[in-house]
């Protein structure tokens, strides 16, 4: 392998040190590589097989899960960050882009919108990698079109050769059938394997069957998202929640709610995303409108919370003022809400669902559990619960979470182990942030509150509750998928301590 290809980063004693963005998970691997090309990712995974040296790659670090812990070879995808433009081998209906795996988000959104086109869907923010997100099952909040893992068509994989598991070899996976991309006779590029199975395993497989170089997605041209904020009491939402009444006519739709009770009232808010085609608005305008006038009236609602997602070392007084003073949160959480009311915000999509980085979940980590939705709206007495359960730990070990809970509603999905395979889903978050007396405890109490009534944690958040027997049982095809990963793992050094918890590899 050549020297060409080792970053250290970061050292200690001349060892290279990767972390996550939250300093929480840190990995001092053997060999520490940032590949520029295919032919790269192919040599290190070479290596990998060859010496049976573990291999995994990360991205921009934004997991607070152990999936990206590698003991051996890691791959840093920086540098493979290239939109590599319409993809020309099909003739089917759609607009489609290649885009290399370490892409970051928002360097997709700024390509794309230079060529006219915009991403269906995201997270709530955008300095994850693409395949970083799509791995680990990222998503917004939408019915309507589900997770950030819809938009995959195709991806091209470096793993074991499926005939000489002492190969490294580059296939292109897709769905097979009607449903397959690629169809032109001409092709040119890696061997084509188009089979439902092995594509719904790829997709979500938070690396354990290769490493994913790029993908096809399925983008939209430019469109426009005008955005309200309601701010109400819980027992006015939650009926509508109950019904579904709340997602009519909405492109989607997502919900805030102060867990603890603040003069007796749940303060809840609902953002509401509504599609348009085209803009017809002066653009400047609209944005001298949000970015002066809005963050005027925020700062009047919510003098200290504004502060404090201004300026980030203003939020050590917060931390203080929360530790000292437990009985301050409720408080807090409520101008939390209340501060993000909004008329209205119009720009194009991917500009809308980008919530920011303002918001002071933002200096927290979490963990974000999905509970199966229901025609009768019963997985709400889970949320409920879960409020109840927070109170509780409130009032007798003054232990809190210092975000709203979040609430993301998605569609169901065919891929095996998304957390929504098969059922919609609302996810549940739970932020907390790092230096909160009793961070650690009150999200491990919540994980094991939330596993207890069948739910399943998003795979990149804190999910140290799951193990092999508990995946077994929430995810109908495992046994498919893991027929599948053994075929393209023959040499088992795509698995880490994270796979061998929660798949016994």
């Amino acid at each position: 392998m050549s020297n060409q290809h080792r970053k250290n980063k970061k050292s200690f004693f001349g060892r290279p040190i990767w972390q996550n963005s939250t300093k929480t998970i840190k990995v001092a691997p053997q060999r520490y590589y940032q590949p520029e090309s295919l032919q790269d990712v192919l040599e290190m995974v070479q290596e990998g097989i060859d010496t049976k040296t573990p291999v995994r790659a990360v991205g921009s670090g934004h997991s607070f899960s152990d999936a990206p812990k590698a003991e051996g070879i890691l791959i840093d995808t920086d540098k493979l960050n290239r939109l590599s433009g319409i993809y020309n081998f099909t003739n089917k209906q759609g607009h489609y882009f290649e885009v290399e795996g370490g892409i970051k988000v928002h360097e997709l959104n700024a390509a794309l919108d230079k060529a006219g086109y915009c991403i269906p869907t995201m997270g709530g923010i955008d300095h994850q990698s693409i395949a970083g997100a799509i791995s680990t099952g990222t998503h917004g909040s939408s019915l309507l079109f589900g997770a950030m893992s819809n938009m995959v068509k195709s991806i091209i994989l470096v793993t074991h050769d499926l005939q000489d598991k002492s190969k490294a070899k580059t296939y292109r996976i897709e769905r097979a059938g009607s449903n397959a991309l690629t169809n032109d006779p001409d092709y040119q590029g890696p061997e084509l394997i188009q089979d439902d199975d092995i594509f719904n395993s790829a997709v979500v497989c938070f690396g354990v069957m290769g490493i994913i170089f790029s993908y096809v997605l399925e983008v939209d041209k430019m469109y426009y998202l005008s955005e309200k904020k309601e701010v109400s009491e819980w027992k006015s939402v939650l009926p509508k929640l109950r019904d579904g009444s709340i997602f009519d006519n909405h492109r989607s739709v997502f919900v805030q709610v102060n867990p603890y009770k603040f003069k007796g009232k749940n303060l809840t808010l609902v953002v509401y995303h509504d599609d348009y085609a085209t803009c017809d608005r002066n653009m400047f305008l609209e944005r001298l409108k949000h970015g002066f006038w809005h963050r005027l009236k925020r700062f009047s609602r919510s003098f200290s919370f504004e502060l404090v997602s201004r300026f980030p070392y203003l939020l050590w007084f917060a931390i203080w003022r929360i530790n000292t003073f437990p009985n301050y949160v409720p408080r807090f959480l409520n101008t939390a809400v209340k501060s993000q009311r909004d008329e209205e915000y119009f720009n194009k999509g991917y500009k809308v669902m980008y919530q920011g980085l303002d918001y002071v979940k933002e200096r927290a980590f979490d963990c974000e559990i999905a509970v199966p939705m229901d025609p009768e709206g019963n997985y709400l007495d889970t949320v409920e619960a879960l409020m109840e359960y927070l109170g509780n730990l409130r009032e007798e070990y003054k232990m809190h979470i210092t975000s709203p809970l979040g609430l993301r509603f998605i569609k169901g999905s065919e891929v095996f182990l998304t957390p929504e395979h098969g059922e919609d889903v609302c996810y549940i978050d739970t932020p907390a942030l790092l230096h909160v007396y009793g961070r650690d405890t009150i999200i491990s109490r919540i994980q094991q509150f939330l596993l207890s009534r069948g739910a399943k944690p998003h795979w990149g958040k804190l999910n140290q509750y799951m193990d092999v027997d508990y995946v077994k049982t929430r995810y109908p095809r495992f046994d498919d998928f893991m027929r599948v990963i053994e075929k393209f793992n023959a040499t088992g050094i795509f698995y880490n301590i994270f796979t061998k918890r929660i798949l016994g590899r």
